[in-house]
């Protein structure tokens, strides 16, 4: 079915960039030290122009079946069947990176805000701000995602005042490049979880205004070169703020750089910076959480409500049972097999077969 609601690129590039900056701007920086040292930073641009190209592959998919979500092409292309299949893995996929956003954030605030609080309460809480932000339409989030990028903007100018401090070093960038190709190429998989959330084009491309038209991955195409500029610049601050002994033992650099800046007016600018970032974060688990929805309203020819409740109650479910079985790093690197899974190879093969077998929308384009 057609979706009836039609965004601009302004609009796309909002969700896209509150989808995909959250979990990653925290460790980003830790974990790309791990594989290209001090040349993390180069490892991240690389992948920016990766995740261009994939833009260009979910775009040249999606413009086949205009103004189509997954949920409706995938049976044009594979058949009812094999479609709903499809279909059940996507649901699945999107509702358990929402549990994993909910697993990292409850794993955070414990550790440096509420370490007296049970995490089930903060779980608890989290289920409220979901149903309450998913029950809504996609204009109402676009509305959303677009007042609240102005947080994104918060935080960078919070990042700046880590130059007060006297003892970042920017030779700890040289020499550039000594770190080698293959640690940067190992680099860049570090940072593939920090782009979750390009994915979700596969579903939003369908809303965006002239389908068809190159143009319309502009807003995509600009979402992914910001995200790329935000987080080389995070990893390029985080590098010159630390040894390189110090940056290998800390798992959120980002957070111990801001906690060692005094301000006399603002104090303890890493729990500030971490309430900024409860908000946009919470903008992630609400966008995966809207689209699983979606496709559950649609596998189970449901109302949008019901299944905002049935998703917020298998996200509860899993996400308590993880959190007690799975430590995080074992869920971050199934979550990021899963992202390339759904992400890359199975747009490739669906296009691939639209391309073999000349499956396209069957009826005529028209764009309102």
């Amino acid at each position: 079915m057609m979706v009836k609601t039609r965004i601009n690129q302004s609009e796309l590039f909002f969700l896209l960039v509150q989808t995909m900056v959250g979990i990653g701007i925290l460790s980003l920086p830790f974990h790309t030290y791990k594989s290209a040292q001090h040349d993390g930073w180069i490892a991240v641009l690389i992948s920016g122009f990766a995740f261009q190209l994939v833009i260009l592959l979910l775009w040249l998919l999606c413009k086949r079946f205009p103004h189509l979500t997954l949920f409706d092409f995938s049976k044009i292309i594979l058949g009812r069947t094999f479609g709903n299949f499809i279909n059940i893995l996507y649901i699945v996929y999107l509702l358990i990176i929402v549990s994993y956003t909910f697993i990292v954030i409850d794993d955070i605030f414990v550790r440096w805000i509420f370490p007296g609080t049970p995490k089930i309460v903060l779980l608890f809480l989290g289920m409220v701000v979901l149903i309450y932000g998913c029950i809504g339409s996609i204009r109402s989030m676009v509305y959303l995602f677009s007042f609240l990028f102005i947080f994104i903007l918060f935080l960078f100018f919070i990042t700046l005042l880590t130059f007060q401090d006297p003892h970042f070093d920017f030779r700890y960038l040289f020499p550039i490049g000594s770190s080698g190709v293959w640690k940067i190429l190992k680099g860049m998989r570090e940072t593939f979880p920090a782009f979750t959330g390009y994915e979700t084009l596969l579903i939003y491309f369908a809303f965006v205004k002239h389908p068809k038209s190159f143009s319309a991955m502009k807003g995509a195409l600009f979402a992914i070169f910001f995200v790329t500029v935000l987080y080389t610049y995070i990893v390029i601050i985080a590098t010159i703020m630390f040894s390189p002994a110090e940056i290998k033992i800390i798992p959120e650099p980002v957070l111990y750089m801001l906690r060692t800046i005094d301000i006399h007016v603002l104090q303890r600018l890493d729990l500030i910076f971490l309430s900024i970032w409860g908000i946009i974060i919470a903008t992630t688990f609400l966008s995966y959480a809207y689209l699983g929805s979606m496709g559950i309203s649609k596998l189970l020819c449901v109302k949008h409500s019901i299944a905002v409740i049935f998703s917020s109650a298998v996200v509860l479910i899993v996400s308590i049972t993880f959190h007690y079985y799975i430590e995080i790093i074992n869920f971050r690197k199934w979550a990021e097999i899963l992202n390339l899974t759904f992400g890359i190879l199975i747009p490739a093969l669906l296009l691939l077969i639209a391309i073999i077998f000349k499956r396209e929308a069957s009826y005529g384009y028209e764009e309102k």
